[in-house]
């Protein structure tokens, strides 16, 4: 049976992301956990072995349901709420926690900008044919602390920040904030930025591209 995603709210901004990572990587997956009965979690996968995710409004057809995510902007782009067939094998290891985070800090999104324009320097610079190096992606850039946590983010993190379009430009609206929240839940850490939320886990095997 086709999956499908009703989208009452939200599908704008969705399609935006879902596009940014097709554009990375055109076997992209997505995968929908449905939060609410009128709230939904749509998680896509980079090649940068961070996982993204933007929250709309309306029910998905299966909790859990993984879909290529090039299919789901097809949909998307036309309207439908219909996607095609499930992909579940084709998403790498387990979701995110759904809950119990903790927020460490707040980090003015002009720090994590100025980051990602130096990797992608030194990406240009020294990347090879298979992209960037991993002792590049895999750099401490910022160190978080607070209420008793630590989070150590790495430049894999902020760059899939900007590259899926997720931190906003001079041009945005004043109401849209300008700072990203760093929480922290067990081996995870999630950046919620103003356009979408990207997490990364330290364990093997549970958001590896």
């Amino acid at each position: 049976m086709p999956e499908s995603l009703s989208i009452t709210s939200g599908a704008r901004g969705l399609q935006a992301l879902v596009a940014r990572a097709v554009g990375i990587d055109e076997l992209a997956s997505a995968r929908f956990r449905q939060i609410a009965p009128e709230l939904v979690d749509v998680f896509v996968t980079t090649p940068f072995n961070v996982t993204a995710s933007r929250r709309v409004a309306g029910v998905a057809s299966r909790d859990g349901a993984a879909v290529g995510a090039a299919d789901l902007l097809a949909a998307l782009n036309a309207g439908t709420p219909d996607i095609g067939p499930a992909r579940d094998a084709s998403w790498p290891g387990s979701l995110p926690p759904s809950t119990g985070f903790t927020l460490v800090d707040e980090l003015p999104t002009q720090v994590v900008r100025s980051l990602a324009d130096q990797g992608q320097a030194l990406a240009r610079q020294f990347s090879g044919p298979l992209g960037p190096p991993a002792s590049l992606m895999d750099q401490e850039v910022i160190k978080a602390e607070g209420n008793g946590k630590t989070a150590s983010i790495a430049m894999r993190t902020v760059f899939t920040c900007t590259s899926l379009g997720l931190i906003p430009g001079f041009e945005a609206p004043n109401e849209i904030p300008r700072h990203l929240r760093v929480s922290v839940n067990g081996r995870w850490t999630r950046i919620d930025a103003p356009y979408g939320s990207v997490y990364h886990s330290a364990g093997l095997g549970l958001s590896v591209f």
